[in-house]
């Protein structure tokens, strides 16, 4: 926000500012309000009025006499839900529909939370921002002043009157003063009216209920009338469309032009919820879709609802949507489980109940010899080992979607570890050269076997998809209190669109398929870095150049 410099105060007279010595906006008590005349006896015409719309009408035509008009609202505002219900609005001469919206940051939430009125003479400079809009097409986006002013019963805040103009300066304390003097008279008509008292206490209970379970629900929530206009929307839906604040228009038809503005997430959001509205007002039937959102990865779920008056006309409808993503992802994540037991988990069944039957036969008929049965055990073995890998993935696989992934922390020495399993792994292979670059003295609190089965998998991924041999180097190095360590090998390498994805739950690269493999050693062991509050990640220039995968960890916690 930008600051001013306050230069030396004109005269009430000039300015319409409070004179010396008296209390300002937030400090004055009511008491202490000038009161003007044209003001002062409007209340007298508003004590006969008996409706609320009336009122608002009445307030209005009053408050036009003394101030620029331009746009007026007035609001209720229900504590128990927190929900703010626009009564009554105008702009230009032009009623507009109301609406409702929980509470939060913006003018009207800052007014009726503090229950102290607000002067805003240039609204880019110490206007809050906007929130939720009302605006009709004819007037500019945002107003350029505004002074808004709580409506108060017995101490308590019931509402908030408010006038905006699309002029800087338009507004004066003088202004200010007058327009509490007329909230507080359309407060008490308010409760002369019994507004919601004649609902009976009853009914007015179950009505702050229902407001209390429709502003706190789960689930995202909007209301329209029968133009597609948007008139309501709880915090979630708020939320779940405007993720950084930015502003929406209520009492106008849910348009693309609303969000261009809006957050990637929020405009996809909004793409997919157009044609449930689309369709909602042609059909005027419920309908129950589901919409997988392009480039944000998010899929959502719709339930439109029409609404009707007594003579069965549609008045609108209710949408009520929610985020599946994570519950298509679990459905997604068990077909590939179950589609993996399937495969991987059945080749290695079906070699030891072959090698086993076969050898029984032989023994059955004597003809069994020592280099054939060993030659049998020893695949038995080899494939028991490959069954146990497989399900000790599939194990911490659930173990890391479920939360459940502990570490059991102890000083653990990295060069050593890198060394170790790097002499255990060159053991296995003539045609690769596998050097470690590590300086002595990198310790830190991690675990220790879930390090070395992140440190295994790199390693065997190297030997694996280097088939035509070459040199594998493993490099150690501290920056300030970061472990990294660097694998770096000459094989198939990735594609420039393969690296960010190859961490994703059984996600393999083109010229790594023909290779055997899960797709979930990558992913566990992003989660086993993660949960030691590291990251790992993966630099290729592309097939057939090798890849480097590094990861970070911190050395203390």
């Amino acid at each position: 926000m930008r600051q001013t410099r306050m230069q030396r105060p004109a005269s009430a007279a000039e300015t319409g500012s409070p004179p010396p010595g008296k209390p300002t906006a937030s400090s004055r008590g009511r008491r202490s309000r000038p009161r003007t005349v044209g003001v002062s006896t409007a209340g007298w015409s508003l004590v006969g009025t008996h409706d609320l719309i009336e009122l608002c009408r009445l307030v209005h035509q009053t408050v036009a006499r003394e101030m620029d008009a331009t746009i007026f609202f007035l609001a209720t505002y229900d504590e128990t839900s927190r929900t703010v219900q626009v009564v009554w609005q105008v702009e230009n001469g032009e009623e507009l529909s109301g609406g409702s919206f929980p509470l939060g940051n913006g003018l009207t939430s800052q007014v009726i939370s503090s229950g102290e009125p607000r002067l805003i003479r240039n609204w880019s400079v110490e206007g809050p921002r906007v929130q939720v809009q009302y605006a009709s097409p004819a007037g500019p986006s945002l107003p350029e002043s505004a002074v808004a002013v709580p409506l108060k019963l017995a101490g308590n805040t019931i509402g908030l009157m408010c006038v905006e103009s699309y002029r800087q300066n338009a507004y004066s304390y003088s202004n200010l003063h007058a327009l509490e003097v007329l909230a507080d008279e359309a407060a008490i008509v308010m409760a002369g009216l019994n507004y919601s008292e004649r609902l009976g206490a009853q009914v007015g209970r179950r009505v702050s209920e229902l407001e209390a379970i429709l502003a706190n629900m789960a689930d995202a929530l909007l209301i329209i009338d029968s133009r597609g206009c948007l008139v309501r929307l709880n915090r979630a839906a708020r939320d779940l469309l405007c993720l950084d604040e930015s502003t929406i228009v209520l009492g106008q038809p849910f348009e693309e032009k609303q969000w261009d503005n809006w957050p990637p997430e929020g405009r996809a959001a909004a793409e997919g919820l157009r044609p449930v509205v689309e369709r909602l007002q042609q059909t005027q039937e419920p309908q129950e879709v589901e919409v997988e959102l392009p480039g944000v990865r998010r899929v959502l779920s719709f339930r439109a609802t029409p609404l009707h008056d007594v003579d069965g006309a549609f008045t609108g409808g209710v949408i009520v949507f929610r985020d599946v993503t994570g519950e298509r992802d679990v459905e997604r994540l068990k077909d590939d489980m179950f589609s993996m037991a399937s495969h991987d988990l059945k080749t290695p069944a079906t070699v030891i109940k072959v090698q086993a039957q076969r050898l029984k036969r032989r023994f059955n008929t004597g003809s069994a010899e020592q280099d054939d049965v060993e030659e049998g055990l020893t695949m038995i073995a080899d494939q028991a080992d490959r069954l146990s890998k497989l399900l000790n993935l599939l194990l911490d696989l659930s173990r890391i979607e479920s939360g459940r992934l502990s570490l059991d922390r102890t000083p653990t020495d990295l060069r050593g570890m890198l060394i170790s399993m790097a002499r255990a792994l060159q053991s296995t292979t003539d045609s690769h050269l596998i050097e470690v670059d590590a300086p002595m003295g990198v310790i830190g609190l991690w675990d220790a076997r879930r390090l070395e089965e992140v440190i295994q998998n790199l390693l065997i991924n190297a030997v694996k998809y280097s088939p035509m041999g070459g040199g594998i180097h493993v490099r150690l190095r501290t920056e300030g209190q970061t472990a990294i360590v660097t694998v770096r090998d000459s094989g198939v390498g990735l594609a420039s669109d393969e690296a960010p994805h190859v961490f994703e739950r059984f996600f393999r690269g083109r010229e790594i398929r023909r290779f055997e493999g899960a797709g979930l050693g990558l992913y566990i062991c992003q989660a086993i870095i993660a949960a030691h509050g590291g990251r790992i990640w993966a630099q290729s220039k592309g097939p057939g150049t090798g890849s480097t995968f590094t990861f970070c960890l911190p050395l203390a916690e």
